[in-house]
């Protein structure tokens, strides 16, 4: 084998590896002209949004009322997420019972006396 200079053996080197890196420039380019022909699919992500509604009524009580309702949001990049809050809820209700009942209590009534007419046996000698 010659003994080939030094540039020579640099020169055959790159020509080798671009010719070794052509396939891969070849399945790059197929790769995005298959991707071309789809749309990009918009991926519909579920946020739950707190909604606070204060209900005011008429009745000695007062209900703060929490709700969560889904909103639907179309994104293409973020995964789905959910960021639950917890609220408690305050309800006050006074109650009062008043409960009446009926006992019969037996109570002691003094009559007066009355006369009556008795006759009074007496005693007879007998012959």
């Amino acid at each position: 084998m010659k003994e080939l200079s030094r540039t020579k053996r640099i020169r055959y080197l790159l020509i080798l590896v671009i010719l070794i890196t052509i396939p891969c420039y070849c399945l790059g380019l197929v790769i995005l002209r298959v991707n071309q022909n789809k749309p990009e699919e918009i991926t519909p992500t579920v946020t739950l949004t707190p909604t606070r509604t204060a209900t005011i009524t008429l009745t000695p009580y007062t209900t703060s009322t929490m709700t969560q309702s889904p909103t639907v949001t179309q994104t293409g990049t973020q995964p789905p997420t959910a960021t639950p809050t917890l609220t408690a809820t305050v309800t006050a209700t006074p109650t009062t019972t008043l409960t009446s009942t009926n006992t019969p209590t037996p109570t002691a009534t003094l009559a007066p006396p009355t006369a009556t007419n008795t006759v009074t046996p007496t005693l007879t000698d007998t012959p």
